[in-house]
């Protein structure tokens, strides 16, 4: 070719000018659209419109104030099925061209980003002015703390029967450019590896562009409707990608059909063909994506699948002198209308309906679902029974507890929902990556455009024409959004299956890093009761029975190097005792009920204090978790790195802690750590796959290797390989529902009685705690964690305010404070609460009508 001096300086001038508007639209500052106050003159409102982004995509306003966000969604599809406020742990379901207040109570000044939930359409709620003394920045699921009880359980179904629909419309527009494209498509291979295969006229552009067009903006609505608005609202996306790669490709098309003179010769053929298997590939990688990513919730669904549809309803105010299991004594009633305080009759085989108590009869009840434990358990009058458990034997009559959105199903799916709105560390880079992604792919094209018309070979338009839309098109930013977030998603219900309730991302990240587990003894290790065949001659503590499984998973743990501690308020001689029987490595005697935070915090001081003096960083594993279950545990939970608390204790204790065993089982910490390193390990090969393709494709896709091989790609093959790119990671995070997160909780040990045996043979290291004033633990600010938990179940405490001087309780873990200017403090309602620690605090203002009854 010509070297031309003019040209090439114009198209490079031309090109400089365009990255500058790109990079100043999309990176300019936005303005905010301010909030109103509704009619109560009592809470902010503003309506944002969801339809390819954001509008505005930036929302100003006060602090100190409760906002509502009305979000209006014009569309359908799974990127902006959900909005996700993580500062706030928020994530809360769009349906498809509906309106969805989101509430927020009042906020502090500051910036709470917002996104999809494939964390490729942004916005942005900035808080501006001075809040009251009692705003407090917000800990995540604040948020929802003042918003109506939602019904998780119902609203997984309303978003599966919302997927069922748009995979109806997928297919039915794959159908459609599957037929119109493929004759195009076949014709003009064929032409091109023969001109003499085919008659003229089927190659005529005219015919292309009649049975493409449909294919462009009917079967095309779906990303043009989404990808030209996204590109608006400065939040591009892949649809953009593929609707500015598509449009230019079809607008060429059209005008070498319309005005073929305008373009040099060999610049001068259509590219229908390219539009039509670009767009139906695109839609077919769509279809098959939404099909995977059913899979990607299908623990949880299937939980809430066990759900019983009906009920039966006893027609007596009490099942005493009434035959309850004649049918002629119950009505069968739809779940949803069961009340509080109604008496339901489950009969041997069936699935008790919701929560309650048992007040007549006695079953042996398979609770796996919920606990993941497979033994069955014998309940009787008075015992609690939970709703989609199955009665294996017997019948009974229960009186409901908890109906709807209170019931441990649905609490179960609230709070998988809540950790999904969380963020793992590890999701940072590619967020950060993915902010400025496609605006990077667009300057690409637009300089592989310019270096194509000023300096390829001939026909230059064309060959620049082809790489620009290829890079366009091949560019996948969705499979960098999708990485981390689609492992988190199938992990916490792969865990919530398996009695392992994990409250955030970070906490599932983490648990794999675990090197030592301190443990307190009754209640976690031991059963806390006593048989009623027990010596009443002896002390209750010296039949303490241990729990079935403890020694084979302290034994499993310290086969994987990780220290084992014991907290113990008894003596030495009892604490070494049960400490022998389970093979623990240290325990620490004779501590006072509000001492355990302390040695937690005296033990991430050692661990720091060995770092700092080795010069070396962090080892992977060097954290410390705390399992406990009973209320003096709680101020330790929140001070570990990672606290895991018995599903079977209070719940002030799991409300503390980032891990709930739902069975109390301590094999459950062995499966969570089998689950953080399964996680990780997928995540890992789902960034190395989106990253490799894109920094991979790209290139290609600009032509590099085209002076080394005459090749360029082709627009159509960019199209399938972006299509299966996402496909390919949904599957690949699909592989998480067949990890055995149960395998190695006793590793080399076989059997209990193997590992009794070997536990016996270890002598634990008796550390006795001497100290003697206890009152109130300060040293709880070495805490590296940010803790993003938990569950919102309540334990009632109630304090009045006390005046300066005297002492107050705190109302999370019960310690007793010291009432001055230094005294850690909260307000909520008028009154203030005093707290041991920012823990606490923190904990409390999360929902602090759950402490205050």
């Amino acid at each position: 070719m010509e070297f031309n001096l003019f040209s090439t300086a114009a198209a490079l001038i031309a090109a400089t000018a365009l990255t500058w508007l790109v990079l100043r639209f999309f990176f300019g500052e936005q303005k905010a659209a301010s909030g109103a106050m509704d009619v109560s003159g009592k809470r902010q409102t503003a309506t944002i419109t969801v339809k390819g982004g954001y509008s505005p995509a930036v929302v100003s306003m006060r602090a100190g104030t409760p906002i509502t966000l009305t979000f209006d969604r014009q569309e359908t599809g799974e990127c902006t099925s959900h909005v996700v406020f993580g500062d706030l742990g928020l994530d809360a379901m769009l349906p498809g061209n509906a309106v969805t207040d989101v509430e927020l109570p009042a906020l502090p000044a500051g910036e709470y980003p917002f996104a999809c939930g494939m964390n490729m359409v942004h916005g942005l709620l900035k808080v501006e002015g001075n809040a009251s003394a009692g705003t407090d920045k917000p800990h995540p699921l604040t948020a929802s703390a003042e918003a109506p009880m939602v019904d998780s359980a119902e609203a997984e179904r309303r978003e599966a029967a919302e997927r069922t629909k748009e995979i109806t419309s997928l297919t039915r527009l794959v159908a459609i450019g599957t037929v119109l494209t493929l004759p195009v498509f076949i014709v003009t291979m064929l032409h091109m590896a023969n001109p003499m295969l085919v008659p003229h006229w089927m190659v005529n552009p005219w015919l292309q562009a009649i049975l493409i067009t449909p294919v462009m903006f009917y079967c095309g609505h779906p990303i043009h409707a989404v990808g030209f608005p996204a590109l608006a609202h400065r939040s591009p996306d892949m649809n953009s990608l593929v609707s500015l790669g598509t449009s230019a490709a079809y607008l060429y098309s059209l005008v070498t059909c319309v005005a073929p003179q305008v373009f040099p010769e060999g610049s001068r053929e259509p590219y229908f063909e390219s539009v039509g298997v670009v767009i139906t590939l695109v839609l077919v990688g769509r279809l098959l994506e939404t099909k995977a990513r059913e899979g990607t919730g299908k623990a949880v669904q299937s939980l809430i699948k066990l759900r019983p549809r009906n009920a039966h309803k006893l027609n007596a105010a009490s099942p005493e002198n009434v035959e309850w299991l004649n049918p002629a004594n119950f009505t069968d009633m739809d779940i949803d209308t069961i009340a509080v305080g109604d008496l339901l009759v489950v009969k041997n085989g069936e699935r008790v309906p919701t929560d309650g108590i048992i007040v007549a009869g006695n079953a042996s009840i398979d609770e796996s679902m919920i606990t993941g434990e497979s033994k069955p358990v014998t309940k009787t009058t008075g015992a609690a029974v939970t709703g989609a458990t199955v009665l294996l034997k017997g019948d009974l009559v229960m009186q409901a507890t908890q109906v709807g959105a209170n019931t441990v199903l649905s609490q179960i799916a609230a709070m998988v929902a809540r950790a999904q709105a969380t963020k793992a560390p590890v999701q940072q880079l590619a967020d950060r990556i993915a902010r400025y992604f496609v605006p990077a792919v667009m300057v690409i094209a637009i300089w592989t455009f310019a270096i194509w018309i000023a300096l390829g070979p001939a026909p230059q338009l064309a060959h620049a024409l082809i790489t620009a839309v290829s890079v366009l098109i091949i560019a996948c930013p969705c499979a960098l959004g999708l990485a981390t977030p689609l492992s988190v998603t199938v992990s916490l219900g792969l865990g919530a299956t398996n009695g392992v309730l994990v409250t955030s991302a970070k906490a599932l990240e983490q648990a794999r890093r675990i090197g030592t587990v301190v443990f307190d003894k009754t209640g976690t290790i031991t059963r806390g009761v006593v048989d009623a065949t027990a010596d009443w001659n002896k002390p209750s503590y010296e039949q303490d029975t241990v729990k079935e499984g403890s020694p084979e998973a302290i034994a499993a743990l310290r086969a994987r190097g990780i220290r084992t501690v014991m907290l113990s308020g008894d003596k030495a001689e009892v604490a070494g005792r049960i400490a022998r029987e389970v093979g623990i490595d240290t325990v620490i005697c004779e501590v006072k009920p509000d001492g355990k935070a302390y040695w937690i915090a005296k033990l991430q001081r050692e661990r720091d204090e060995n770092t700092a003096t080795s010069g070396s960083s962090r080892t992977p594993h060097d954290l410390i978790a705390m399992v406990g279950d009973g209320i003096n545990d709680a101020p330790a939970l929140a001070q570990a790195d990672l606290g895991i608390a018995i599903g079977t204790g209070t719940d002030v204790a799991m409300q503390s802690a980032d891990v709930t065993l739902m069975s109390g089982d301590l094999r459950g910490v062995i499966r969570t750590i089998n689950l953080s390193n399964a996680t990780m390990r997928n995540i890992r090969e789902n960034l190395g796959w989106a990253f490799g393709y894109n920094i991979i494709g790209i290139p290609i896709a600009a032509g590099v290797l085209y002076p080394f091989t005459g090749w360029l790609l082709s627009p159509m093959i960019a199209g399938l390989a972006m299509a299966l790119s996402s496909v390919c990671l949904v599957l690949n995070a699909n592989r998480l529902h067949a990890a055995n997160i149960s395998g190695g909780t006793t590793t080399d040990i076989t059997g209990s009685a193997a590992a009794t045996t070997t536990a016996n043979t270890i002598e634990p290291t008796v550390i006795v705690d001497d100290r003697t004033s206890l009152n109130h633990v300060t040293d709880q600010s070495n805490n590296p964690t940010n803790k993003e938990n938990t569950m919102d179940m309540g334990m009632h405490m109630h304090h009045n305010a006390p005046a300066d001087g005297e002492t107050a309780t705190d109302p999370v873990c019960g310690m007793t404070v010291a009432v001055n200017d230094d005294a850690i403090t909260r307000e909520y309602e008028g009154k203030s609460y005093y707290f041991c620690g920012e823990h606490c605090a923190t904990n409390f203002a999360k929902a602090p009508q759950i402490f205050l009854s």
